[in-house]
C-alpha cells in the first residue's frame, strides 16, 4: 500500500464533500506549514538532521515530489515521473517500498541549495492546484484507474479525492511533527 492510501485511511476526518471544501482544508493545512517555515532561518531548514538524515528541507522536497506525483496522476502522466523515481520502483516491482522510495527522493535531491529545495516545493503545490482547477467534484469521486488506466497496481474504487487529501493536507500534517522535532 503506497502513503497516500495509508494516509487517506489513517486520518478520522470526514472526506471533503465539495471541491471548495477539499480546496479549503489543503490551504489551511498549506497555510499553517508555510506560515510556519517562513519563521525558520536557512540555518534551521538545512543544518539539523532527523535520525534519517533529512533536514526540513528534505522534507519539504519529500511533500513536494509526493504533490508533485498527484498532480500528475490528476494529469494522466505517470507518478513515477512526477516522484522523480524509476517506475519499476514507483510500481514496487523490484521490491521497492514506501520507505525506499522516500530514499530514493532523498538521495537524488539531498544537495540541493535551499532555493531549489524551496522553489520544487512551492513549484509541485502550483502544479497541484492547475491539475484540480478543470476539476468537479463529481472527476475527484471517480477511481484512480480513471486516471491512470494502463497503469497496473491496485484500484480499490476509492475516490481520488482521498489520495488528493493524503498527498497534500494530510502529507502536510503528517511532517510537522517531524519539522517541528528539528527546529526544537
Amino acid at each position: 500500500m503506497r502513503q497516500d492510501e495509508q494516509q487517506g485511511e489513517q486520518q478520522d476526518r470526514p472526506l471533503p464533500q465539495t471541491k471548495e471544501e477539499l480546496l479549503a482544508r489543503i490551504e489551511q493545512s498549506r497555510a499553517a506549514l508555510e506560515g510556519r517555515i517562513a519563521q525558520l532561518s536557512e540555518a534551521q531548514l538545512t543544518g539539523p538532521r532527523d535520525q534519517a538524515g533529512w533536514s526540513i528541507a528534505d522534507h519539504l522536497v519529500n511533500l513536494g515530489a509526493w504533490e508533485r506525483s498527484i498532480a500528475y496522476l490528476l494529469q494522466g502522466r505517470p507518478r513515477h515521473e512526477g516522484l522523480g523515481v524509476p517506475e519499476a520502483s514507483y510500481l514496487g516491482t523490484d521490491g521497492t517500498d514506501e520507505d525506499s522510495l522516500n530514499a530514493i527522493i532523498h538521495q537524488r535531491t539531498e544537495d540541493w541549495p535551499l532555493s531549489e529545495a524551496l522553489e520544487s516545493f512551492r513549484d509541485a503545490h502550483r502544479q497541484l492546484l492547475a491539475a484540480l482547477a478543470p476539476l468537479t467534484y463529481d472527476d475527484l469521486l471517480k477511481p484512480y484507474s480513471h486516471y491512470l488506466p494502463d497503469e497496473p497496481g491496485e484500484d480499490d474504487g476509492s475516490p481520488i479525492l482521498r489520495r488528493v487529501l493524503g498527498n497534500t493536507a494530510e502529507h502536510y500534517e503528517e511532517h510537522r511533527p517531524w519539522i517541528e522535532a528539528l527546529v526544537r
